[in-house]
Protein backbone atom coordinates (compact mmCIF):
# COMPACT_ATOMS: atom_id res chain seq x y z
CA UNK A 1 0.00 0.00 0.00
CA UNK A 2 2.97 2.71 1.10
CA UNK A 3 4.21 2.01 -2.36
CA UNK A 4 1.57 2.41 -4.00
CA UNK A 5 1.00 5.50 -2.39
CA UNK A 6 4.87 6.69 -3.03
CA UNK A 7 4.32 6.33 -6.65
CA UNK A 8 1.02 8.13 -6.52
CA UNK A 9 2.41 11.03 -5.02
CA UNK A 10 5.73 10.72 -7.07
CA UNK A 11 3.53 10.93 -10.40
CA UNK A 12 1.94 13.76 -9.18
CA UNK A 13 5.28 15.24 -8.63
CA UNK A 14 6.33 14.57 -11.68
CA UNK A 15 3.19 15.68 -13.72
CA UNK A 16 2.88 18.99 -11.65
CA UNK A 17 6.84 19.37 -12.42
CA UNK A 18 6.01 19.17 -16.07
CA UNK A 19 2.47 20.60 -16.62
CA UNK A 20 4.23 24.53 -16.15
CA UNK A 21 6.29 23.32 -19.36
CA UNK A 22 3.35 22.23 -21.04
CA UNK A 23 0.96 25.16 -20.26
CA UNK A 24 3.85 27.77 -21.33
CA UNK A 25 4.91 25.86 -24.50
CA UNK A 26 1.35 25.75 -25.69
CA UNK A 27 1.00 29.53 -24.94
CA UNK A 28 3.62 30.16 -26.58
CA UNK A 29 2.42 32.02 -30.06
CA UNK A 30 4.05 29.83 -32.98
CA UNK A 31 7.81 30.63 -34.47
CA UNK A 32 7.30 32.54 -38.02
CA UNK A 33 9.25 30.68 -40.39
CA UNK A 34 12.86 32.13 -41.95
CA UNK A 35 12.23 35.24 -44.06
CA UNK A 36 13.08 33.83 -48.05
CA UNK A 37 16.35 35.66 -48.04
CA UNK A 38 17.54 33.63 -45.01
CA UNK A 39 16.50 30.12 -46.35
CA UNK A 40 17.85 31.08 -49.72
CA UNK A 41 20.78 31.92 -48.08
CA UNK A 42 20.91 28.75 -46.07
CA UNK A 43 20.21 26.42 -49.34
CA UNK A 44 23.47 28.24 -51.05
CA UNK A 45 25.69 27.85 -48.10
CA UNK A 46 24.54 23.98 -47.73
CA UNK A 47 25.19 23.81 -51.56
CA UNK A 48 28.68 25.57 -51.62
CA UNK A 49 29.43 23.24 -48.64
CA UNK A 50 28.33 19.75 -50.87
CA UNK A 51 30.25 21.56 -53.84
CA UNK A 52 33.62 21.29 -51.48
CA UNK A 53 32.78 18.30 -50.16
CA UNK A 54 32.94 16.70 -53.38
CA UNK A 55 36.15 18.35 -54.71
CA UNK A 56 37.72 17.07 -51.52
CA UNK A 57 36.53 13.74 -52.30
CA UNK A 58 37.77 13.96 -55.50
CA UNK A 59 41.00 15.42 -54.29
CA UNK A 60 41.63 12.51 -51.99
CA UNK A 61 40.39 10.20 -54.76
CA UNK A 62 43.32 10.73 -56.89
CA UNK A 63 45.41 10.83 -54.07
CA UNK A 64 44.88 7.53 -52.61
CA UNK A 65 45.19 6.20 -56.35
CA UNK A 66 48.40 7.60 -57.01
CA UNK A 67 49.90 6.78 -53.60
CA UNK A 68 48.63 3.21 -54.15
CA UNK A 69 50.65 3.24 -57.01
CA UNK A 70 53.57 4.69 -55.19
CA UNK A 71 56.65 2.65 -53.30
CA UNK A 72 56.87 2.53 -50.22
CA UNK A 73 59.60 4.72 -50.13
CA UNK A 74 57.61 7.29 -52.20
CA UNK A 75 54.54 7.12 -50.30
CA UNK A 76 55.91 8.00 -46.74
CA UNK A 77 58.17 10.68 -48.91
CA UNK A 78 54.56 11.99 -50.13
CA UNK A 79 52.47 11.74 -46.82
CA UNK A 80 54.96 13.45 -44.61
CA UNK A 81 54.52 16.55 -46.31
CA UNK A 82 50.64 16.50 -44.83
CA UNK A 83 49.18 17.53 -41.72
CA UNK A 84 49.05 14.78 -39.25
CA UNK A 85 45.37 14.25 -38.86
CA UNK A 86 44.90 14.05 -42.90
CA UNK A 87 47.89 11.85 -42.82
CA UNK A 88 46.06 9.49 -40.77
CA UNK A 89 43.30 9.92 -42.46
CA UNK A 90 44.83 8.73 -45.63
CA UNK A 91 47.32 6.21 -44.32
CA UNK A 92 43.87 3.87 -42.47
CA UNK A 93 42.03 4.35 -46.37
CA UNK A 94 45.25 3.26 -47.66
CA UNK A 95 45.45 0.16 -44.88
CA UNK A 96 41.54 -0.58 -45.43
CA UNK A 97 42.45 -0.64 -49.35
CA UNK A 98 45.48 -3.17 -49.02
CA UNK A 99 43.49 -5.53 -47.22
CA UNK A 100 40.98 -6.20 -50.23
CA UNK A 101 41.81 -9.53 -52.41
CA UNK A 102 43.92 -8.07 -55.17
CA UNK A 103 41.08 -8.66 -58.45
CA UNK A 104 38.71 -6.08 -55.86
CA UNK A 105 42.21 -3.62 -55.76
CA UNK A 106 42.68 -4.12 -59.23
CA UNK A 107 39.00 -3.39 -60.19
CA UNK A 108 38.88 -0.72 -57.67
CA UNK A 109 41.65 1.17 -59.70
CA UNK A 110 40.29 0.58 -62.69
CA UNK A 111 37.23 2.22 -61.69
CA UNK A 112 38.52 5.14 -60.32
CA UNK A 113 41.16 5.63 -63.85
CA UNK A 114 37.95 5.61 -65.64
CA UNK A 115 36.11 8.17 -63.32
CA UNK A 116 38.66 10.01 -63.57
CA UNK A 117 38.93 10.27 -67.38
CA UNK A 118 35.53 11.45 -67.42
CA UNK A 119 34.87 15.52 -68.03
CA UNK A 120 34.16 16.81 -64.65
CA UNK A 121 30.35 17.21 -65.06
CA UNK A 122 30.42 13.96 -65.77
CA UNK A 123 32.36 12.56 -63.41
CA UNK A 124 30.19 14.49 -60.25
CA UNK A 125 26.98 12.61 -62.14
CA UNK A 126 28.58 9.42 -61.77
CA UNK A 127 29.82 10.02 -57.98
CA UNK A 128 26.75 10.95 -57.06
CA UNK A 129 25.43 7.40 -58.61
CA UNK A 130 28.01 5.63 -57.05
CA UNK A 131 26.87 7.35 -53.98
CA UNK A 132 23.68 6.51 -54.84
CA UNK A 133 24.33 3.23 -55.01
CA UNK A 134 25.54 2.67 -52.42
CA UNK A 135 22.63 4.36 -50.60
CA UNK A 136 20.23 1.97 -51.77
CA UNK A 137 18.94 -0.84 -49.88
CA UNK A 138 20.88 -4.44 -49.89
CA UNK A 139 18.51 -6.70 -52.18
CA UNK A 140 17.48 -3.67 -54.59
CA UNK A 141 21.44 -2.85 -55.01
CA UNK A 142 22.33 -6.58 -55.82
CA UNK A 143 19.32 -6.65 -58.56
CA UNK A 144 20.80 -3.13 -59.65
CA UNK A 145 24.62 -4.03 -59.75
CA UNK A 146 23.59 -7.37 -61.70
CA UNK A 147 21.97 -5.53 -64.03
CA UNK A 148 25.29 -3.21 -64.44
CA UNK A 149 27.23 -6.31 -64.76
CA UNK A 150 24.88 -7.37 -68.18
CA UNK A 151 24.92 -3.91 -69.54
CA UNK A 152 28.45 -3.82 -69.49
CA UNK A 153 28.80 -6.74 -71.70
CA UNK A 154 26.54 -5.04 -74.23
CA UNK A 155 27.76 -2.14 -76.96
CA UNK A 156 25.95 1.02 -76.76
CA UNK A 157 22.98 -0.30 -79.69
CA UNK A 158 22.29 -2.71 -77.50
CA UNK A 159 22.52 -1.38 -74.73
CA UNK A 160 19.50 1.47 -75.74
CA UNK A 161 17.36 -0.97 -77.37
CA UNK A 162 17.39 -3.32 -73.88
CA UNK A 163 17.03 -0.25 -71.74
CA UNK A 164 14.39 1.18 -73.83
CA UNK A 165 12.20 -2.44 -73.64
CA UNK A 166 9.33 -2.33 -71.49
CA UNK A 167 10.32 -5.37 -69.82
CA UNK A 168 13.24 -3.47 -68.63
CA UNK A 169 11.16 -0.18 -68.04
CA UNK A 170 8.44 -2.26 -65.40
CA UNK A 171 11.45 -3.68 -63.71
CA UNK A 172 13.33 -0.10 -62.48
CA UNK A 173 12.31 3.08 -61.31
CA UNK A 174 13.20 6.21 -63.53
CA UNK A 175 15.93 6.72 -60.83
CA UNK A 176 17.29 3.87 -61.20
CA UNK A 177 17.56 3.66 -64.96
CA UNK A 178 18.88 7.39 -64.55
CA UNK A 179 22.04 5.99 -61.89
CA UNK A 180 22.10 2.97 -64.18
CA UNK A 181 23.03 5.58 -67.48
CA UNK A 182 25.28 7.50 -65.35
CA UNK A 183 27.11 4.46 -64.53
CA UNK A 184 27.94 3.46 -67.93
CA UNK A 185 31.31 2.56 -68.27
CA UNK A 186 32.18 2.99 -64.88
CA UNK A 187 30.94 0.25 -62.97
CA UNK A 188 31.37 -2.90 -65.08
Amino acid sequence: MGAAIRSGKAAGVIFALCLPGLVCAADKPPKNPPPPKAAAAKAARQEATQQARAAQQALNSQRLLRLSQMSPEQRAAALAKLPPEQRARIEQRLENFSKRPPEQQERILNQQKRLMALPPERREQARQSLQDLINTQPPRRGVIAAQLQKLSTMNDDERTEYMNSPQFRRRFSAQEIELMNNLRGIVP
